[in-house]
């Protein structure tokens, strides 16, 4: 199958704007990690990520997914960073976004199988949550039930569950959602 247009990086001086405006989202550096903008030669794990469970997603959902959170530098200010080992090795995905339904910015984290298990979600949320935090006074994490290694996460993070919001998400759209609060409210 040959590979959609929009997925393809750009060339010439399409290739420095892109670059120009890539430069303007933060980079974090943690003890093993960096946390960098996204560019399209990380769109094939993130659709790897996207096409196995809990997702399922085919490639052009996954791509409409990496375009919106990365599009919420540009209308909110916060968004996705590809994770990486110092050595450039991408191990995963974390964020600060906002999706269609959500009543709040959300901190999420999606990593590769390969690279679970090593503490690096805890790692990089914790430097996303901490960035997201100096701009926004609280942050949730949305958490399927039966996911507890993300629970895991939030719980090591610091996040309290919010009982309020998991009724208010119950009652209004009928889905059993664990919501982790990040910040103040915490």
């Amino acid at each position: 199958m040959t590979a959609k247009r929009c997925t393809q990086p750009p060339t010439g001086p399409a290739a420095d704007a892109a670059a120009m405006h890539r430069a303007s989202i933060p980079v974090l550096e943690t003890a093993r990690l960096r946390l960098r903008a996204p560019t399209l030669h990380d769109l094939p794990a993130w659709t790897a990520i996207f096409a196995a469970p809990p997702f399922e997603a085919d490639a052009e959902e996954a791509w409409t997914e990496f375009s919106y959170y990365s599009a919420g530098w540009m209308l909110h200010g916060h968004g996705l960073w590809a994770v990486e080992l110092h050595d450039s090795t991408l191990v995963g995905f974390t964020h600060v976004g906002l999706e269609w339904g959500d009543d709040e910015p959300e901190l999420g984290w999606m990593y590769l199988p390969e690279h679970h298990g090593h503490g690096y979600a805890t790692e990089a949320a914790k430097a996303a949550r901490d960035f997201g935090l100096s701009h926004l006074p609280t942050c949730v994490s949305y958490i399927d039930p039966d996911n507890a290694a993300s629970s895991a996460v939030a719980r090591r993070l610091g996040a309290q569950r919010d009982a309020a919001a998991e009724t208010q998400i119950a009652e209004t759209e009928n889905v059993t959602i664990e919501v982790w609060r990040h910040g103040d409210a915490a």
